[in-house]
């Protein structure tokens, strides 16, 4: 092997034996489990075949905990997306004032989820909640966020959203950093307004930025977890519980380890899928300048 070849081999092994470690090997385990009715305790198990996906595909609590987690998905998606791309429009630029509106929106991302749904759950308390207290101030009739699984669920989506969308905000200012100014001089020159230009220039030219975000708002709903494990824990009879939350607790609370890995392997293959296709159909809409 040549010098330069074991300079990069040495340069690439931490990266890709903590890959393999703590992701492929992992996966692969996940998949055999799913086919076992290991307990994550015993030494032994059984091979049970597809005895676990028939029994999740006849699961009333599986699908009730994917129904939420789709319309988790859904609510955090639009949101990080259609607010992200208008508020980096709005932003983009190197005033103060909007550097500053920038720190402010990326500052909650430095938050751990954990500490953000703590502080939400307080704030969102049907009484003394501070939102319900600012609203009593201003003669407004009092929001219960728990009055139904749905209502939490679009409660818990906003907290999410707050949590990440700095972050998302960034990443579309970054994109749009990238597109040469003499598109949008070209634009103006043509008698492009503000609403034209931004529909028919920007927006068509931040398809990469937007396909990136995407993919990763999309997985990060379906995998949702710490969030509302802290602020429900899954709410009565799991109203509230994501497909995630459903698998951790089958895997530590029941001991149904076999069949929590196979509601991982679900999720995985539709996370894989919704990217294969959000890939797909952004190559289509991909504008080259």
């Amino acid at each position: 092997m040549k010098r330069s070849n074991l300079k990069d081999a040495m340069f690439l092994a931490p990266g890709l034996t903590a890959y393999l470690v703590f992701m492929v090997i992992p996966l692969f385990m996940t998949f055999f489990y799913s086919f076992t009715d290991w307990d994550g305790i015993s030494p032994t198990f059984r091979m049970v075949g597809f005895y676990n996906f028939q029994h999740m595909f006849g699961d009333r609590a599986f699908w009730t905990s994917l129904r939420v987690t789709a319309v988790f998905t859904v609510v955090t998606v639009l949101i990080y997306n259609v607010i992200g791309i208008l508020l980096a429009a709005i932003l983009f630029g190197n005033t103060k004032a909007k550097n500053f509106a920038k720190s402010a929106l990326f500052l909650p991302s430095v938050l751990s989820a954990v500490v953000v749904s703590f502080i939400w759950t307080y704030m969102i308390q049907p009484r003394d909640g501070v939102i319900n207290v600012i609203l009593e101030f201003l003669h407004i009739p009092p929001i219960n966020f728990y009055s139904s699984p749905m209502m939490t669920v679009f409660a818990m989506s906003l907290i999410v959203t707050w949590n990440g969308l700095g972050f998302f905000v960034v990443l579309y200012i970054a994109t749009l950093s990238t597109i040469p100014t003499e598109l949008f001089e070209a634009s103006k020159m043509d008698g492009a307004g503000k609403v034209k230009n931004f529909f028919y220039v920007t927006l068509p030219l931040m398809v990469p930025g937007i396909t990136i975000c995407s993919i990763l708002s999309v997985a990060g709903g379906i995998r949702q977890f710490d969030h509302v494990r802290v602020i429900t824990g899954g709410g009565p009879g799991g109203a509230t519980r994501t497909v995630s939350v459903y698998a951790i607790n089958q895997a530590f609370e029941f001991r149904r380890r076999g069949y929590s890995s196979a509601i991982v392997l679900v999720i995985f293959l539709l996370i894989l899928i919704l990217t294969v296709i959000q890939l797909y159909i952004s190559r289509k809409r991909e504008v080259e300048y």
